[in-house]
């Protein structure tokens, strides 16, 4: 027979948070910043939120599907500028703040942008943000299947961008931190001032004359002209 002390603390243990959607997304995103994308399974989800796998089901269909929902309330929590009104002088810098507000966001979780590469995101938030992104060029003058297009390409390059900075080893830090410190790690697993400085200029006369070019300027310069590039390329001429 139980001891009324060990039947005290059965009646007063706290009860457990009721299980949703919402919940299991928050846990797989502690999940994902603490130990990695990879780390995510259901198995893991549900032991963060001390239940079983099964129970999960009832929310999320699979893993594919969590992820799914993990990125979109990333993106959720990126404000969208308003669309300016005529004439749109500001348009080119209200979506490059956008974009780079977008990257910073995704590399404060590590990992999820690779959730848009390979598949086309439908959740309600990355829709509500290429919509705005869609608005912003045609708003600049962009030709609709321009702008439509260039919609592909920002979200290419946003995935690309929060993909190097989820392989960087180690992780550094979050937002404009991880950036620069994957920038960092990536030059330095490649000694890549070493190498440069030991081309043959003979053979490479271009790289060999511009190793400072090559290795300068912090990530966050570098993101910016990557941004600005996309932009100018759509913009009508």
């Amino acid at each position: 027979m139980d001891s009324p002390a060990r039947r005290k603390s059965t009646r007063t243990r706290p009860s457990k948070p009721p299980l949703g959607e919402r919940a299991v997304v928050d846990a797989g995103l502690r999940v994902l910043r603490r130990e990695g994308l990879d780390a995510v399974t259901m198995r893991k989800v549900a032991a963060e939120l001390d239940t079983g796998p099964a129970s999960l089901y009832v929310y999320v269909a699979q893993r594919e599907e969590l992820l799914r929902l993990m990125l979109d309330a990333v993106i959720a929590t990126v404000p969208l500028p308003a669309l300016p009104a005529p004439p749109p002088g500001d348009w080119r810098e209200r979506l490059a703040g956008l974009i780079t507000d977008v990257v910073h966001t995704l590399n404060a979780h590590p990992g999820i942008g690779r959730v848009s590469l390979g598949s086309i995101p439908t959740g309600p938030a990355w829709l509500d943000l290429f919509d705005r992104i869609l608005g912003l060029l045609l708003a600049g003058g962009v030709d609709r299947q321009r702008a439509a297009w260039g919609c592909d390409l920002i979200a290419l390059h946003i995935g690309a961008v929060t993909y190097e900075v989820a392989v960087a080893q180690p992780a550094h830090g979050d937002g404009p931190d991880a950036l620069q410190g994957a920038l960092e790690s990536r030059h330095a697993q490649a000694s890549i001032e070493d190498r440069l400085a030991a081309l043959d200029p003979e053979r490479h006369p271009h790289l060999a004359a511009s190793t400072a070019e090559l290795t300068a300027g912090p990530a966050a310069a570098r993101l910016a002209l990557g941004i600005e590039v996309l932009i100018s390329g759509l913009a009508p001429s």
